[in-house]
């Protein structure tokens, strides 16, 4: 399939979320309609949603269904995903089949339960941080290929461009705020990962998936493991 019109498609899409909150300055509405373009315009999506970072945790701010919902509380419940993978390593996560990636293995039992067999994950970026993910979920494995992580990633510049520069009397303040806490929480999350690869001899990946692993035995927030991690090693000195 060609990309020219998936685009097109999503351009009218930015177009109508334009002119829509010069009238009704919903940021969930628009963010809804960003999701529901996401799915429509990559092949094999059956459902989108949209996570951004709330006061250093996460929250889905526009999903196409119920499925994504639940798919999306299972990983912020479990503090493990590809979607909080994404935003913490603003990196692309791809799962090809939920019923035998070994990264999350709470999660992708969970996940394939639904059904939801494979996921593509990007990060949001405001500059050179990540303030979310935008992601795809569909019932069949190894749904998405490089076509679709190109197509995704284009997408995703145009929702951070619309979030970051929405225009309501509140919305400002408010992004402003919470991109600070993803700010502090993504810098604690880099010097805790570099601090355990110095300590370990480990590499990046294998430092973010144990602070990951620590988040999840504890149900702590991701944050909350990188403060101890730094801490413990401020007090060492």
């Amino acid at each position: 399939m060609s990309f020219d019109p998936l685009v097109n498609e999503f351009a009218v899409t930015i177009g109508r979320v334009k002119g829509l909150l010069l009238t009704e300055q919903t940021v969930a509405h628009a963010v809804q309609l960003l999701a529901e373009a996401a799915r429509d315009v990559i092949p094999g999506a059956v459902g989108a949603g949209v996570t951004l970072i709330r006061n250093g945790r996460p929250t889905s701010t526009g999903y196409t269904d119920n499925l994504v919902r639940e798919a999306d509380e299972i990983q912020y419940d479990l503090e493990q995903g590809p979607c909080l993978t994404a935003w913490a390593s603003s990196t692309i996560i791809r799962v090809d089949d939920t019923r035998t990636d070994p990264r999350w293995p709470q999660w992708c039992a969970r996940a394939a339960a639904i059904p939801l067999l494979s996921c593509l994950s990007v990060p949001l970026l405001y500059g050179k941080e990540a303030v979310g993910a935008l992601k795809v979920y569909s019932d069949r494995p190894a749904a998405f290929q490089m076509q679709a992580e190109a197509l995704l990633v284009n997408l995703s510049s145009a929702v951070t461009a619309l979030l970051m520069h929405i225009q309501t009397s509140e919305t400002p303040r408010r992004m402003s705020d919470e991109l600070d806490s993803a700010l502090r929480g993504r810098d604690l999350i880099g010097m805790a990962k570099g601090m355990l690869m110095e300590r370990h001899s480990i590499t990046e990946p294998e430092a973010h998936r144990h602070l990951l692993r620590e988040s999840a035995r504890t149900q702590l927030p991701l944050q909350q493991i990188a403060e101890a991690v730094v801490s413990r090693t401020e007090n060492r000195l």
